[in-house]
């Protein structure tokens, strides 16, 4: 019989040794993002390219890219960070009035708020489309060989990302079955 201890330990050091793994993927064949990029990777990327559904940062990483590509996608980033930034201050604006709304003395229906959730609507679905604008010329920046290399490098990452899910969904059965089981030691 397995004790307690061991099927608690055993997932949270194989969910260390994924996360790990994990880090050595995206350091791997890294030509390195120093330079004018700094080691903190591209600027006016934090978070990544949600919208894609991948981290395209990570895997540019792993691009292995010239002076003049770096240079190159830096330009992308850059162009797009003042129109970012008022984007921001839009979404941010648009949740201040709906926290102001809702904190409010008086009733409030979902009417009050339609005007600033149209709002916060309409600037994330430009963001997602400028995201998308930016990814497809990033990746008009890459050379054959890179987007080999990117899509070899997503291809490990889901494997490990659905390694730890399958994990954590075993643990969580793991702990669902002791709670349930009556203590036999």
């Amino acid at each position: 019989m397995v004790s307690k201890f061991s099927r608690g330990i055993v997932p949270a050091v194989l969910a260390i040794i994924l996360v790990a793994a994990v880090a050595h993927v995206a350091s791997s064949n890294s030509g390195g993002m120093g330079g004018h990029m700094g080691h903190r990777g591209f600027h006016g990327m934090h978070g990544g390219m949600d919208a894609l559904g991948m981290p395209l940062p990570l895997l540019l990483r792993t691009a292995n890219l010239t002076d003049a590509q770096k240079q190159q996608i830096h330009t992308i980033f850059e162009n797009r960070r003042a129109s970012r930034k008022a984007e921001y201050q839009q979404l941010k604006a648009a949740k201040e009035a709906i926290a102001a709304k809702f904190t409010s003395t008086g009733s409030v229906a979902a009417s009050d708020l339609s005007v600033p959730v149209t709002t916060i609507t309409q600037i994330h679905d430009q963001m997602m489309n400028e995201q998308i604008q930016d990814a497809i010329a990033i990746r008009n920046v890459l050379t054959p060989a890179q987007l080999a290399q990117i899509s070899a490098t997503k291809a490990k990452l889901d494997s490990i990302h659905a390694e730890m899910k399958a994990l954590w969904a075993q643990s969580g059965s793991a702990s669902t079955s002791d709670s349930t089981s009556t203590p036999t030691e």
